[in-house]
């Protein structure tokens, strides 16, 4: 890895550590525990459609490591096995679904398909997230609460995945040749 890459992956980490500990401290959207938007995801999936030389390694390793900050960050390091568990069978997911969709050699065509694409994480995500449940609570009865996370996750991953496409989309040429480039 390159000193500049490096540089920009520190960026990135911190800013989607910085993204998923703000939405952690605001007030819920609903009041349903654990019902998140999954903001810390932007970054993620901005990594996986930037193209250049970012790989779908390097968004990994800006993943885990957000997870890893943003349980600093926040305090709470039981959030940080709960985070590493969705994140990286989110990133599993998306990094997949990017491979899948359909490509094509125009300027970011295939960045329509991002919304879908973050869905698929965002269930992953969840799915990570409540197997790490019934190992810590030994049981399979908080899978009950699985419906409600995976009618969130949806909303939240197309929103996710709007919020990407719309930064992919508006951010100049020049600056997106220079992340892509480095």
């Amino acid at each position: 890895m390159t000193p500049k890459k490096l540089a920009f992956s520190a960026v990135f980490i911190c800013f989607a550590a910085a993204l998923s500990a703000l939405e952690t401290m605001l007030p819920p959207i609903v009041p349903i525990q654990g019902v998140r938007v999954g903001l810390g995801n932007v970054v993620t999936l901005f990594l996986l459609y930037i193209g250049g030389r970012w790989k779908a390694v390097d968004a990994l390793f800006v993943t885990v490591l957000r997870c890893l900050l943003a349980a600093l960050i926040v305090g709470a390091p039981m959030s940080a096995i709960y985070g590493l568990a969705g994140g990286t069978a989110a990133w599993a997911a998306m990094a997949a679904a990017r491979r899948i969709f359909p490509k094509s050699p125009e300027a970011h065509p295939e960045a329509k398909f991002l919304p879908f694409t973050a869905v698929f994480g965002a269930v992953f995500h969840i799915a990570g997230q409540m197997s790490v449940a019934v190992g810590f609570y030994g049981t399979g009865s908080v899978l009950a609460y699985t419906p409600i996370l995976l009618a969130s996750a949806i909303l939240g991953g197309l929103f996710t995945g709007f919020l990407t496409y719309l930064t992919l989309k508006k951010l100049p040429a020049n600056i997106l040749k220079n992340i892509r480039n480095v």
